[in-house]
């Protein structure tokens, strides 16, 4: 944590001694990613599926065996890789799957969800349409699979946000494309990822649209002063998005964020409250961001 430099863009030596090169982040095992959470009673792990990104192939996977999987280190395998990840922990770690329609098909897609639910016991599905340039609300590549993620009961997070890759398009990023999927699937679970930043009310107004949609904040919780939380969750109800239908999120290990350090943002937004002479947000609701939203959501605790 503030290894780099926030207020320009890293040099090349500055990446190599941080550990973040341009060729790839540090392995980051089961052990790492617990001790970079003290005090949180889950982490989420969420996989990501094959994808060509400024000409390479990246995608989850194990360089080094930590996990004892064995087999060719491939994005391919990047689902038994998060499997490989709750086996280490099954208390602790909770594992989202990952496919990419692009990749080899959509079919193939579709089967790998299957075989990640029912048989690697994965228990929600990441999707990352921008980054692998296919339309969130395509009927041919994307419905297949929203209607296969409904049918074995798992939640779908899609990644309908910005990003500073530039080969990721911008176009594919809106939160508004999850309209057509809120509309055609309306059993289906649908978490927008980053709360779709830089379209944050678009992604809140689907909100107040979908019953079965939600958000979480990683990435946009780190983007915020304390007092713009606050102002952004005190705003959420007078515009009809229930504060239960927003979950905790750090971005972990993608950008050098505290896990810890986040999670006391959110926690103490409500010391913003008397110099903005405005009413505290009640701890419950803090409470249920910070965690229990996103339990009721999996049948972790009851609803």
């Amino acid at each position: 944590m503030g290894l780099l430099p926030s207020h320009r863009l890293p040099t090349q030596d500055e990446w190599e001694a941080s550990g973040y090169t341009r060729k790839g982040w540090p392995v980051i095992g089961p052990a790492e990613s617990l001790r970079d959470h003290p005090g949180f009673d889950k982490v989420v792990v969420l996989a990501i599926s094959p994808q060509i990104l400024e000409g390479r192939l990246i995608g989850t996977v194990d360089p080094t065996d930590l996990l004892g999987l064995g087999g060719p280190k491939h994005p391919e395998r990047c689902n038994d890789t998060i499997a490989g990840v709750v086996r280490a922990d099954p208390d602790r770690f909770i594992g989202f799957a990952s496919v990419n329609p692009a990749y080899e098909g959509v079919d193939a897609a579709v089967d790998e969800l299957e075989r990640a639910v029912t048989e690697l016991g994965l228990s929600g599905l990441k999707l990352y349409p921008m980054y692998q340039h296919w339309a969130a609300n395509d009927p041919r590549l994307a419905f297949p699979i929203y209607a296969k993620a409904q049918e074995l009961g798992i939640p779908v997070m899609i990644h309908q946000a910005g990003s500073t890759r530039i080969d990721a398009k911008l176009e594919l990023g809106r939160p508004g494309m999850l309209d057509d999927i809120g509309r055609e699937f309306r059993d289906l679970r649908v978490i927008i990822a980053h709360c779709g930043l830089p379209w944050v009310d678009e992604a809140l107004f689907l909100l107040t649209k979908h019953p079965n949609f939600f958000t979480e904040l990683s990435y946009l919780i780190a983007t915020l002063t304390r007092r713009d939380l606050f102002l952004l969750l005190s705003r959420c109800e007078p515009m009809f998005v229930p504060l239960e239908k927003l979950f905790f999120g750090t971005d972990y290990p993608g950008f050098l964020y505290d896990p810890a350090a986040l999670r006391d943002k959110l926690m103490t937004v409500n010391e913003e409250a008397g110099a903005l002479r405005m009413e505290p947000i009640a701890q419950e609701k803090l409470d249920g961001i910070m965690g229990e939203n996103f339990a009721r959501l999996l049948g972790l605790i009851e609803a």
